[in-house]
Formats: C-alpha cells, structure tokens, sequence
C-alpha cells in the first residue's frame, strides 16, 4: 500500500518544524539575513503544510446534504492561500534585504551557518522528491503545490549556500543582502504562477486535453451503437473529475442494451482516470437526427453521429 496524501502532508511538516528551529536559532545567533529568510520561509511551509493536512482530510470526505459534490474543492482551496503565504514571504525577505543593505549588517560566524544550510539542503531534497512521487501516485494537486513550494526552498537554499561560501573567501558581507533580495524576487513571482495555475480548478476548468482524449476513445468504441453524443461537460476539482455526457441511442436498442452500453464507458473512464464520477444520460434518436434511415431502419445508422 503506498504512503497517503494525508500522510505526505504530516512529513512536510515534520520536516519543515525542524528546519525552521535550526535555521532560525542560527540565523538569529549570527545575524544572517539570508539564513533568517530560509527560516522565516520554513515557519511558512508549517503554516502551508498545516492548512494542506486540514483540506486533504476534508476533501476526502464523502459528499453530504450541503456538499452533494463533495469536497475536493478544499485542495485547490488550500493550494490557493499557500500561494498567498509564499507571496508574503517573499515581500517581506525583499524588504528584510532592503533594509539590511542601509544598515551594512554582518554576519558572525560563517561557518554554522554554512553547515546549517548544506543540512537544510538534503533534508528539503528528500522532502521534493517524496512529495513529486506521492502527488504523482495522488494526482493531488495541494502536494504539487507543496512541492513546488519545497522546490522553491531548494533553490533559494542553494542560493543562500552560495552567498555564505563567497562571504567566506571574500569577505564581501553585502552579498547576503543581495542574495536574498533575488530570492525575493523568484518567490514572488512563484507565487503569482501558483495562484494562476490553482484558480483555474475553482473556476471549475475542463479537465486535460489528454484525459479528454481517453474518455473520446472510449466513447468512439462503441460508435457503431451511438447515433450522436452532446452536452459533454467535464470540469475538475482537486484530485477529483466530473464528467458527464447525453448518449443518442438508436431507438430500437433493449433496455438491457443501452444500460450495459453505459455501464461500460462509465466504468472504463473511471478505470482510465482515477477518482472520476462520471455520469451519463442516455436519449433514444429521433426521426429528423439520422439522414438515411426511417424510423432507425436497420437500427444501426449512425451518419447524423457528432464525433
């Protein structure tokens, strides 16, 4: 049985606490600006880790009287204020930058804070690779997030890294500052990428353009039996897909038939896509929809089919 969601949420804040208490006690005993803004963004990743732990255990409830729908909007939900929370850390570090930049701040003790980092590094590389690989199994979109997010430590904590090693050999203090000002500058501009990519499941998007094609595959299949198929709506919520359909049957099908027929391409794309509800309706053809036939003729016309 592989690891849960909610599982994969309780690592990242595990790992992201102990982050944050190492980082900042040495940060705050040496006075790196850039080692306090890998803290200040590890205290965030709690907050953000905290908030996704609480949407994937309400999203996997099942739907009830004033959520027919269920609750997997609650990811996406949850991805979208962790976008805002990384969007505030990288507003402050650039001002924290801005500032220490006027007062020419130094730090004390490279060495630890060289250390801490290297640290912070494969712990935060361990956590990205677990979370890309759950997410993937998932198909959650709040761990993509958490991922992404971590990703963005990563970086910014190769950055840092990079920053102490040239203070080190050069003494040049003011690269800190600088350093940490581009930092800024990438989360913020991660974050805005974030809730772009996030709004579009809370505006109920269509699903891809690739699982799209899986579900017209299945229902080309069985083309020798539907006259037209319209009204295909399909829009995704977190983990989650809706899909749903109005089959046009030829009017001579059995009962029997035309049920069997939708109970096999609903149950094939829920096969196909993982945590799909798919509904389908089915219509007998009418006389004006086919071209050739009267009154369905040989019962098999499907000339008038939408493809």
């Amino acid at each position: 049985m592989g690891v849960t969601k909610l599982t994969a949420t309780k690592v990242s804040i595990a790992t992201a606490s102990v982050l944050a208490i190492t980082k900042a006690t040495i940060g705050l005993l040496t006075g790196s600006l850039a080692v306090l803004s890998s803290a200040l963004d590890s205290i965030l990743d709690i907050i953000s880790s905290s908030v996704n732990y609480v949407a994937v255990k309400v999203s996997d409830q099942p739907p009830d009287e004033n959520h027919p729908y269920g609750h997997t909007k609650f990811e996406p939900l949850a991805a979208q204020i962790q976008s805002f929370l990384i969007l505030f850390s990288g507003i402050y570090i650039f001002y924290k930058a801005y500032t220490n930049v006027e007062q020419q701040a130094v730090i004390t003790d490279i060495s630890i804070n060289i250390y801490v980092m290297l640290f912070s590094m494969f712990a935060t590389l361990f956590l990205v690779i677990f979370l890309r690989k759950v997410a993937k199994a998932e198909k959650s979109q709040v761990l993509e997030a958490d991922s992404l997010h971590y990703e963005i430590d990563l970086l910014t904590n190769g950055g840092v890294l990079v920053a102490l090693l040239i203070i080190k050999f050069t003494g040049y203090h003011l690269i800190d500052s600088l350093v940490s000002a581009l930092i800024a500058v990438y989360i913020i501009f991660s974050a805005i990428r974030l809730n772009f990519n996030v709004t579009k499941d809370l505006l109920d998007e269509v699903i891809p353009d690739d699982e799209l094609a899986i579900v017209e595959e299945i229902i080309n299949s069985h083309s020798k039996d539907i006259v037209e198929v319209h009204k295909l709506r399909t829009r995704k919520a977190g983990t989650k897909r809706f899909i749903d359909m109005h089959l046009v049957l030829w009017n001579g099908m059995s009962l029997q038939k035309a049920n069997d027929l939708r109970t096999d391409i609903e149950n094939r794309i829920k096969k196909s896509l993982k945590d799909s509800d798919v509904n389908i309706y089915i219509e007998p053809c009418k006389a004006d929809i086919c071209d050739e036939c009267e009154v369905c003729g040989d019962g098999r016309n499907t000339s008038g089919r939408e493809k």
